[in-house]
């Protein structure tokens, strides 16, 4: 069963490609574990997203996701804007605290696990973007999150999961939603981004905001990638030799989240949500002419009111031109 995320992750790029591959720019592989911050369980412990990004440049043809043009009214169309969009495909999961035990704890968060695709459509302006999302998937075990977590537990040496017989069951779930960034020029090499979204959906209902300060090169270039930094599912890089790290912060209010929830329509072990959010982020970015490396960290409080489960873990993404 080990092989089963990777099968599922090539079934689904055969389906995308076709759509994408013509006019996609870039393409990149994040990592989230939180394994990189020495955590073992108690939360968001494992993402692992593929994703294809297409920037226009002047005189290029450029195709909406799809899935995203229901949304297309939410965004000033300017004719001077530039457009990008984003497609992934990807799997997160939660898990409780105590890994190690075969029945969990009834007031800890569930064992969940998330298969998604996501859609992304930007505007982007000298200072501004605005970005418009769709989000569609499955949780339960047809995520194949117990085969993957047990697999990366096996390889690392961690602790074997031993409670996901009471893991959600099947459901699917969608998402909508919108982000906007603002970017402030403080210095020749420093600026800051504001972040603001709203999200609607099964998987997750919110409204939050957040800010960054970064250091580097080439910022008015790479500010764009930082409306796919909010939440777990983030990949801020570095693009066409740029540099730069970072740190900030994000606020939110979460109404629903079905990975602490538990099924929307069915019942199943759940957790009890702690709906106001904070969370602290930093990382660095490299980009070469061809090549990205981004090395990133982010440390929340708790995300149910027992306080057994933290949203803290690193990642790696690696993003390469096409």
């Amino acid at each position: 069963m080990k092989h089963v995320l990777v099968t599922a992750l090539i079934t689904a790029s055969g389906i995308i490609a076709p759509h994408t591959q013509a006019e996609a720019d870039w393409a990149s592989v994040v990592w989230q574990n939180d394994v990189f911050v020495n955590v073992d369980g108690g939360g968001y412990t494992n993402g692992l997203f593929l994703s294809w990004y297409d920037l226009t440049t002047e005189g290029e043809g450029y195709r909406q996701p799809w899935l995203t043009k229901s949304l297309s009214w939410m965004l000033d169309q300017n004719s001077d804007a530039l457009n990008f969009s984003e497609q992934t495909i990807g799997q997160a999961m939660v898990t409780p605290l105590d890994i190690s035990q075969e029945v969990p704890d009834p007031n800890d968060v569930p064992y969940a696990g998330l298969l998604f695709y996501r859609a992304s459509h930007a505007i982007v302006e000298e200072n501004f973007a605005d970005l418009v999302s769709v989000t569609v998937g499955m949780v339960g075990p047809a995520s194949m999150a117990e085969e993957s977590q047990k697999f990366v537990h096996k390889i690392t040496g961690s602790t074997e999961p031993k409670g996901w017989d009471y893991q959600l069951k099947n459901e699917p779930i969608f998402a909508f939603s919108r982000t906007a960034v603002w970017r402030y020029e403080l210095a020749h090499y420093m600026d800051t981004v504001i972040m603001a979204q709203g999200e609607l959906g099964t998987m997750q209902s919110a409204v939050g905001g957040g800010a960054l300060l970064r250091l580097g090169t080439r910022l008015d270039k790479s500010f764009p990638s930082t409306a796919l930094h909010r939440g777990e599912i983030s990949a801020p890089a570095s693009i066409d030799g740029g540099w730069y790290v970072y740190a900030g912060f994000e606020a939110d209010y979460v109404f629903n989240n079905i990975l602490v929830d538990g099924n929307t329509y069915r019942n199943s072990p759940d957790g009890d949500l702690k709906h106001e959010q904070l969370m602290a982020t930093a990382g660095i970015s490299y980009g070469w002419e061809d090549i990205s490396l981004t090395l990133s960290f982010r440390s929340g409080d708790s995300v149910d009111k027992a306080d057994t489960s933290r949203d803290e873990f690193g990642a790696l993404t690696l993003a390469w031109r096409l």
